[in-house]
């Protein structure tokens, strides 16, 4: 590549979608399949076909993609396999809601029709999905791409099911579940939102069933649900019912009788210290009346699958009435009945369904489960003894408090779309038998044909095996062989029960290995507000929209840098902004070396051997250089990313541009004579590409335009080895000596800012140096500090002198600085600049303060800390306008008069 094709902007859409191809032309990413040394395995988490990804996933895919290139270029077998997951109640609404637009309601479609359906769907956005994967520049092997519902994953899921029947590990039984009345279907606690919302408390007395005076008052939100009621319970400690135990009361609107037992995990804080107990829509409610079955007989139903009263317990005119609407009714029969004592509004958490909104119904159902318990030993034990290792550490104490407290898993889905559940049941003898295949007929008797369980199964079933499931598992594929365990595990926290810890619980089960033997946690990306990006909330753009505005490798660097990545953090166009400025820096100092190579210089391998008494600037960036990929390579393995990434920042910023390129400009240019030009563009050469190395995996668009800019070996940057600090000397004598210059031109620089010396002046400088050896080096530096602090001379002042006239001075380690202050400074044009840009800041502040839907949406602190920096900003101004009345008036010339 020739100077003149290094155009003078960086295009991110024609560099990109350049490199994306030649990268696929290439074969890049492709995995080999029996490699012989070190592997790398990540697994892209499956993203759902329900939609598409969102800023929140190009955050792991970004963080992945940096540790997959990372090891790729160290020479491992690098494998990164993409997938997406058929999602399957999820898809299923999305489905329903697009169809309901047209008019249609999905339950009225036949099974097949709605599977069709799901399909064409599923195509559409998996299709989008990787159109975003591939714009991100994500270096995936998509010869190997997986679906959760392919054939072989079809294989893995009826295989574990099955394996785990026979053990008796997956059983059909009655729990309380997250029942979605309006979709039908049990739901998992990863698919109920909690919101807080203000209902109405009643207190209602049960009145004694002997009919003497009194009762046991109770306090409800759900007084609908009084017609499920089978005793009231209080807690053994409690003075104020311990009286009441063993007696009876009469349930409101009925001529039933229910007695009042003790129980230890009855809340006594609550209410008036007694509840309700029914057992049929309410967990703790449920585990009450297990304890005390034997007394409790009833277990009676009063809700139906849609959410409205059934039953002979329910009166009449309460019966096929909603469970919404019968609240306010049964409500108001109470009062009518006296038996309300109180009514209060009451602000509590409620659960609705993530897909559908609707409120759930803790339900007594019928469903399949998966024993945890028996499962889950193995994957602490891999936490414990550091087979697996959680990143950041704290996560560890969330991960065993969750496993303590473990449920078995409600696997089972009332909707069409999704893996089967392969259970198959006999009419003729009642047999049930779980296979692979579908059974021609029944073993038992002979009967055929059998009928299929007509559930399917949780996408959680699945995707709890895809580490393994998606190398190929039950097969003994060479994928499995020489790729599993996987690396990293790259992932959201708020998934880390659900997904996580079953996958370390499936891969001990069914591999005897643990998964994976590192598990990174993101944080979440947050808006301006402070609101998590959510495409339900709708602040979250699409990936695709953002890389056609800014590009991808802005969008990459801003989402590392310089929010933490382990953390929550805003996500906003100024961080873009940043992203993008970093790029065009960069961008910038490779056309400037561009400009000042020989045609056909050759790729150093190593850093230039320095002569004796080479330029101290030389020496300075070779070790700075060293020692960044040292501190590089050592947040790598910490998974330190935002670290690495501002690492990368400081030194192509600072180091690099603000410095280095600044100090030797008189060497590249050839003004010290063509020999400190030829080692100073080796210098150059060597340390800018092997910083193109190191950004790689970071920005790799722009990293692998550039590296074809300047002299390289080999064919793709993104196959080129990764840089080692050990290719250049450490030499902490010139980090020292240079820091010592930089700490003089920025305390000159301050003074000249604390004293609002005029930008176009050059003002003389005095040093009182600390000793001889700081006074030599600022004498050898002298045309430097002249230049960068933008002094016209500089002084060397004798220990025993006074502060020259007209100066203004400070004290630093290395000596007394001193800045000729003029006396008549006129109004400078920073002074008027600074000015105008705080004003137009204020301006915008203040708009966004009047603005009614700011201050209705917008946390508290939020709008606190926007009227905290309007009452900055207007401080500021008024000192400003000080200092400007203040400044001496320029004297009239008679040109002027």
């Amino acid at each position: 590549m020739t100077r003149e094709e290094l155009p003078p902007r960086f295009d991110p859409a024609a560099v990109e979608s350049k490199w994306q191809a030649e990268w696929t032309r290439q074969g890049a990413f492709r995995a080999p399949e029996n490699p012989p040394g070190r592997t790398f395995t990540l697994i892209l988490p499956p993203p759902n076909v329900t939609g598409v990804l969102t800023i929140g996933h190009m955050l792991g895919n970004t963080v992945m993609d940096v540790l997959v290139r990372v090891h790729r270029m160290r020479g491992e077998a690098a494998l990164w396999v993409p997938a997406v997951d058929h999602a399957g109640l999820s898809t299923q609404t999305a489905v329903r809601r697009a169809l309901a637009k047209e008019g249609v309601r999905l339950e009225t479609l036949p099974r097949e029709e709605i599977r069709q359906r799901v399909e064409g769907w599923k195509s559409e956005r998996e299709a989008h999905i990787r159109r975003q994967l591939e714009a991100g520049g994500f270096s995936l092997d998509w010869s190997r791409y997986r679906y959760t519902m392919d054939p072989l994953a079809v294989q893995a899921t009826r295989e574990v099911f099955v394996q785990l029947f026979r053990e008796g590990l997956i059983y059909r039984g009655e729990r309380i579940v997250n029942w979605d009345p309006k979709l039908r279907t049990a739901l998992s606690d990863l698919e109920v939102l909690h919101r807080e919302e203000t209902d109405e408390l009643l207190t209602i007395q049960y009145p004694w069933a002997d009919g003497s005076p009194g009762g046991v008052a109770i306090a409800t939100v759900r007084p609908e649900t009084i017609f499920g009621d089978v005793a009231l319970a209080v807690h053994p400690d409690d003075d104020r019912h311990r009286a009441a135990v063993g007696k009876s009361v009469r349930v409101p609107l009925t001529d039933r009788t229910v007695p009042v037992i003790a129980d230890a995990s009855v809340d006594p804080t609550f209410g008036t210290g007694a509840v309700k107990v029914t057992p049929r829509h309410d967990l703790l409610d449920h585990t009450i009346y297990r304890a005390h079955e034997k007394e409790l007989t009833l277990l009676p139903t009063i809700l139906d699958l849609d959410g409205k009263l059934t039953g002979d317990l329910v009166p009449t005119e309460f019966r096929g009435v909603d469970r919404e609407k019968a609240r306010g009714s049964v409500s108001e029969a109470l009062v009518a009945a006296g038996v309300v004592v109180k009514r209060e509004p009451y602000v509590h958490s409620v659960g609705h369904s993530e897909r559908s909104d609707t409120v759930i119904e803790p339900l007594l159902s019928m469903q399949w489960f998966v024993r945890l318990g028996a499962l889950a030993p193995a994957a602490v034990e891999s936490v414990q003894s550091g087979a697996t290792r959680l990143h950041p550490e704290r996560w560890d104490r969330t991960f065993f408090r969750w496993m303590e407290s473990l449920q078995d898993w409600c696997i089972s889905r009332q909707v069409v779309w999704g893996h089967a559940i392969p259970v198959f049941y006999c009419d003729a003898c009642s047999t049930a038998v779980a296979a692979v295949e579908t059974p021609s007929h029944c073993e038992r008797c002979g009967h055929a044909p059998l009928r299929p369980d007509p559930d399917v199964l949780d996408t959680w079933f699945t995707s709890w095996l895809w580490p393994f499931a998606v190398l190929g598992w039950p097969e003994e594929t060479r994928d499995l062989e020489r790729y599993y365990p996987t690396s990293v595990l790259v992932t959201g926290r708020d998934i880390m029960f659900f997904w996580v810890a079953r996958m370390m619980m499936a891969g001990a089960r069914f591999t005897g290995k643990p998964p994976f033997s590192d598990v990174y946690f993101t944080g979440l990306l947050r808006d301006e507000l402070g609101r998590k990006l959510s495409k339900h909330i709708g602040n979250s753009p699409d990936p695709l929209d953002v890389i056609r505005e800014r590009g991808a490798d802005a969008l990459r660097f801003a989402l590392l840098h310089p929010n933490p990545v382990d953390q929550d953090g805003p996500f906003t166009p100024a961080t873009l902004d940043g992203g993008r400025n970093f790029l065009t820096k960069l961008w910038n100092v490779v056309r400037f070396v561009h400009g000042h190579l020989a045609e056909g210089a050759d790729a150093p391998l190593r850093a230039p051997e320095l002569a004796a008494g080479a330029p101290l600037e030389h020496r300075w960036i070779l070790a700075r250089w060293r020692a960044t990929q040292s501190a590089l390579d050592t947040a790598l393995a910490a998974f330190e990313l935002t670290e690495a990434a501002s690492l990368l920042y400081q030194f192509v910023w600072h180091d690099l541009a603000d410095v280095y390129l600044e100090w030797s400009r008189d060497a590249l240019s050839g003004a010290q004579g063509e020999v400190a030009a030829r080692e100073a563009r080796h210098v150059l050469t060597f340390v800018v590409e092997r910083t193109l190395r190191a950004l790689h995996p970071f920005v790799p668009h722009v990293t692998e335009e550039l590296w074809h800019a300047i002299p390289h070996r080999g064919e793709l940057l993104a196959l080129a080895p990764w840089p080692n600090p050990e290719d250049a000397a450490a030499d902490p004598e010139a980090e020292v000596a240079v820091a010592t210059v930089l700490e003089a031109v920025r305390t000159l620089r301050h003074l000249r800012s604390e004293h609002q010396v005029a930008l176009e002046l050059r003002p003389k400088a005095f040093v009182r140096p600390v000793g001889g050896a700081v006074a030599e080096l600022l004498a050898q530096q002298r045309s430097v500090l002249l230049r960068l602090a933008r002094v016209s001379e500089m002084t060397f002042l004798p220990a025993t002198s006074e502060a020259p006239p007209g100066t203004r001075g400070t004290v630093r380690p290395t000596g007394e600085y001193f800045l000729e202050v003029p006396e008549a400074t006129p109004a400078s044009d920073t002074l008027l600049r600074e000015q105008g840009r705080i004003e137009a800041v204020l301006r915008k502040t203040r708009e966004r303060l009047a603005d009614d839907g700011f201050r209705a949406r917008a946390p508290p602190e939020v709008v606190a800390e926007a009227e905290t920096k309007a009452r900055e900003l207007e401080d500021r101004l008024g000192k400003i306008s000080e200092q400007l009345a203040r400044a001496p008036k320029p004297v009239p010339t008679e040109e002027s008069g």
